[in-house]
């Protein structure tokens, strides 16, 4: 007895940081979402997409400005100038009318866009169409952690309350030890059922010790999914789920419009190409063939280029043709995706009412238990019931506890799952 005394106090001792901190599901949820990498990334994405508009004022509004500069050396031989735009009979070099004997040039240009704004439409919607891509994208992945750390969170708990259970239970029999030992010692009690009683005492501390084992393990499978570094053992607060009502259209369809509508958009991003193009010009500066006279060669110039296509092998058309492939596959996965869903729900529908009314059946039947616990524990000291009867009943009870606790999670595992399909 001094022995398992001694045990027990090592064991609570080596349990106590279980009672240093006590955390909720939220905590770990609001967790989740802060240091999620993926969630992290797709916030990103969005800024990134939101610089996208920009970027298209500055190609397609915007004036293009740039300083250009060029020099061309063109020597040519036996010639009375080594350099010139008019060479003699005799000069040896390139042709002049190709070279214009070199090039002096030191330009400031100037180039606008003209009747680009359904081109900047198509290019703005682009980007917005991307940026709710990427903000689907953000709903689903953290609807997908939120359920994830929720079932760990329940899991968790679990395997907490089977641990607290049998602690409590090994406290049990070590009181009720202690009372049979002193029965035992007047003769009142065989010593075989004090044996009896003792082995069971120590089922129940290794179950314990496996609970424990248990309990961390789930703990730090819930950090993970949290981004929490703290290895240490904290108290779970009860999570009680309830099933959420939906009436609207489910969230898990908006990711299908909403790549309808982005195959649609690249038809139209790719048909500008067939809008009318105007270019307008400007430059200024120097521009010479000859170094003499060079300061009266600065000026400038200004014009305009158009361009329109007008055959390039029905380009269009074959691409409208993979639009229309592709907006029927979407189609066929939404139907797939409607059937699943309404299946999902009714399945995890089915589950909740399922544990509600077995849980209601284990709830009676550990009433009629502790009744009968009280009994035998007054005729155990009496004398009146057999160790054997007793160890089984308490195994029983104990049986049925572990079920009531694992129902309960199960239950609250498949709220937990019906909410996440009726989004």
């Amino acid at each position: 007895m001094k022995r398992n005394n001694i045990f027990l106090l090592f064991l609570s001792l080596f349990l106590c940081p279980l009672l240093k901190a006590q955390n909720d599901l939220q905590f770990y949820l609001n967790s989740a979402f802060r240091n999620n990498p993926t969630l992290q990334e797709s916030q990103n994405n969005i800024s990134v997409k939101k610089l996208d508009k920009s970027l298209t004022e500055a190609q397609y509004i915007l004036p293009q400005i740039n300083l250009t500069a060029n020099y061309l050396f063109v020597p040519y031989f036996n010639n009375d100038k080594i350099v010139t735009a008019n060479s003699g009979p005799n000069a040896v070099g390139y042709d002049p009318s190709i070279t214009n004997g070199g090039l002096y040039s030191a330009q400031v240009n100037v180039s606008k866009n003209i009747f680009n704004g359904g081109v900047v439409d198509v290019y703005n919607y682009q980007a917005d169409l991307q940026i709710k891509s990427n903000e689907l994208n953000y709903g689903l992945t953290k609807h997908n952690l939120e359920k994830d750390v929720i079932d760990q969170y329940i899991n968790c708990w679990q395997a907490q309350e089977l641990y607290i259970l049998s602690t409590s239970t090994s406290d049990t029999l070590l009181q009720q030890l202690s009372i049979t030992k002193n029965l035992m010692m007047k003769g009142l009690v065989k010593q075989s059922d004090y044996l009896l009683l003792k082995v069971e005492f120590e089922n129940q501390q290794l179950a314990a010790l496996q609970a424990f084992a248990s309990l961390k393990s789930s703990i730090y499978q819930l950090n993970v999914l949290a981004g929490i570094q703290d290895t240490s053992i904290v108290t779970l607060d009860n999570v009680k789920l309830n099933k959420t009502s939906n009436v609207g259209p489910s969230m898990f369809f908006n990711q299908y419009e909403n790549d309808s509508l982005l195959i649609l958009n690249q038809q139209d991003v790719f048909e500008t190409k067939y809008y009318p193009q105007l270019n307008l010009f400007f430059n200024a500066g120097l521009n010479a063939v000859e170094l003499n006279d060079i300061q009266k060669k600065f000026g400038l110039s200004a014009g305009f280029n158009f361009s329109l296509p007008i055959y390039d092998g029905s380009q269009k058309s074959i691409t409208r043709q993979q639009s229309q492939i592709n907006l029927s596959t979407i189609v066929s996965n939404k139907k797939n995706q409607e059937v699943l869903i309404k299946n999902k729900i009714k399945e995890s529908s089915s589950q909740v009412e399922y544990y509600i009314n077995s849980l209601q059946s284990i709830t009676s039947q550990l009433e009629d238990y502790n009744k009968i616990i009280i009994l035998l524990n007054s005729e155990l000291m009496h004398g009146q019931v057999s160790m054997v009867d007793y160890i089984t009943i308490i195994k029983n009870y104990l049986d049925l506890k572990k079920n009531e606790i694992s129902s309960s999670a199960a239950y609250q595992q498949a709220v937990n799952q019906f909410n996440y399909w009726n989004w």
